[in-house]
């Protein structure tokens, strides 16, 4: 037991045995031992299941810990996840706006080509019209018998080379165009592939993320049930252990009693012995002179004396003064004292007993050479205590050395109340 159990136990289990031996004779219910209480192992199983929450709630805040470390790393790389995905989507839309103007530029020159092919077909409708020259299959000879169509020919000829020279410009003009609004495209479809993995690669940083969150969520919940069971133990962990020391207190109380009630039952049989014994020795006194002291008794007044056997009478009673003193004086030091303290005991225990062994005080009722009253009191020193002046001695110097610790002490007080 623990010394908060002690205190406890040194406090209350007096009242409760004073409160059992009140309430009269106990019932069969009544002498069974309490019950009801937890055990030491249902302490201890208590106190275990709390420091493996404990332990528990440990172990989750490291998790916890961790996933939040992890969450702000999955954090920062979805935001570089973000940040690159915003940088390749604009160069996408750059590459694409580039695209539409290349595209525009090349449509611009085809229509000019086509716009110089028309213009090309219309001079020559024209001058056809006009009467310039005959375009059928005679239309070299004409010219050549003709002197007036040599001078049209010469400028259509020039009108033709221009028309040539613009519309070839504006045909490479076109193709040129084309092949780079095709490279345009290749490089439109680069950017639209690295967009895309991007925008995947960000989605994903994203999801982690989220991922992480709610498992530091989940995490935390976890440990606040964790933390609530944790406090909910250790108020049942406290509670078993209060119980605990009550079934302790109420256990000692019942110990308590019971040896209460075993030692009166003691106290009794040994009185009715006495009185036996005492009755005995009244008859055997009843043919004898009584011899008779002045003194005291140890627990009350004397002022009648007392009357006790002679030469070792009485049936098995030893008396034998000299040998009694010198028991008691080779019993000094088992007790921690000197022999300068026999004569203070020789004087005592002569005036209150002249060191008799069947010593009886006749109106008290004090016995034997200590005169303990009640009588009984020997019996914690030895069952022959009636007839064996040591067991008396022993019991004597044993009271005097609890109550006034010294026989010089006792011879004291006897000389001031005339009792001791």
């Amino acid at each position: 037991m623990n010394p908060l159990s002690l205190r406890l136990s040194a406090i209350i289990v007096p009242l409760l045995v004073a409160s059992l031996l009140q309430a009269g004779p106990a019932s069969a219910d009544d002498d069974a031992p309490p019950s009801g209480y937890p055990s030491w192992a249902e302490v201890q199983q208590a106190q275990g299941n709390e420091a493996a929450a404990s332990a528990e709630v440990d172990r989750i805040n490291q998790l916890l810990a961790s996933l939040q470390q992890k969450s702000g790393e999955l954090g920062a790389a979805a935001i570089k996840a973000g940040t690159e995905y915003a940088k390749a989507h604009d160069a996408l839309q750059h590459q694409q706006a580039v695209t539409q103007k290349l595209a525009e530029a090349s449509q611009q020159a085809k229509a000019k080509a086509d716009s110089l092919k028309k213009a090309t077909s219309s001079l020559v409708v024209k001058a056809y019209e006009s009467g310039g020259f005959d375009p059928g299959p005679w239309s070299l000879a004409n010219a050549a018998i003709a002197p007036d169509n040599i001078q049209n020919f010469a400028l259509l000829n020039k009108v033709l080379d221009r028309t040539a020279k613009l519309h070839d410009d504006a045909l490479s003009a076109s193709q040129a165009s084309a092949a780079a609004t095709a490279q345009e495209q290749a490089a439109r479809d680069v950017l639209a592939q690295l967009d895309s993995d991007a925008a995947a690669k960000a989605q994903a940083a994203e999801s982690a993320r989220r991922a992480a969150e709610d498992s530091v969520a989940a995490t935390d919940g976890q440990r606040k049930t964790m933390v609530a069971q944790l406090a909910s133990l250790t108020s049942t962990s406290a509670a078993v252990a209060q119980k605990y020391q009550d079934g302790q207190v109420a256990l000692a109380a019942y110990q308590a009693a019971q040896e209460a009630k075993r030692e009166a039952a003691q106290r009794q049989a040994e009185a009715d012995a006495l009185a036996a014994a005492n009755q005995r020795a009244a008859q055997q006194q009843a043919v004898q002179p009584p011899i008779s002291s002045g003194g005291g008794a140890s627990s009350s007044n004397n002022s009648g004396g007392f009357v006790g056997g002679g030469g070792g009478g009485g049936g098995n009673v030893v008396n034998d003064p000299a040998g009694a003193r010198q028991y008691a004086s080779s019993r000094l030091g088992a007790y921690g004292w000197g022999q300068d303290q026999m004569q203070c005991l020789s004087q005592l225990w002569t005036q209150e007993s002249s060191w008799m062994t069947d010593a009886t005080n006749p109106s008290s009722g004090a016995y034997g050479v200590a005169q303990a009253l009640p009588p009984d009191k020997y019996y914690s020193a030895g069952s022959d205590w009636l007839s064996n002046y040591r067991t008396q001695i022993d019991w004597g110097l044993g009271y005097i050395r609890d109550r006034y610790g010294s026989p010089c002490n006792a011879w004291q007080h006897e000389m001031g109340f005339n009792w001791y």
